[in-house]
């Protein structure tokens, strides 16, 4: 069994010249049931989703998922937090992970979908 909680949503907004684009960052905390040894344990994990509009007004969608990276659901929603508060986008949320954790062996899960 998996489930997903919402963090946090925070909305953004870059302004290039004259123009604005504007999108909204949604953080997750991930729990994933896994059998080792034939006993139940439950791994948390991260995602980090970007909902926007490109120049042409069709919704993209970008995330990524990263399982398996911390043994508890506190700790995963800490580090949730501390994305959302520096506003921590999916394209950099797996290196920043990594970092954090101090590993390079994340699994990462990449998507970017877009809408007409």
């Amino acid at each position: 069994m998996s489930s997903r909680k919402l963090v946090r949503t925070t909305t953004v907004a870059v302004y290039d010249g004259d123009t604005e684009e504007r999108f909204v960052l949604e953080y997750y905390t991930l729990e994933k049931e896994s059998y080792v040894d034939g006993m139940s344990v439950n791994t948390y994990g991260i995602e980090v989703l970007k909902r926007g509009k490109t120049q042409f007004g069709t919704l993209k969608v970008e995330y990524r998922k990263i399982f398996d990276a911390f043994c508890s659901e506190p700790e995963a929603a800490y580090v949730a937090s501390v994305l959302a508060d520096n506003t921590v986008t999916p394209v950099s949320v797996c290196d920043i992970i990594e970092q954090f954790i101090g590993t390079d062996e994340i699994v990462c899960e990449e998507y970017e979908i877009a809408a007409v």
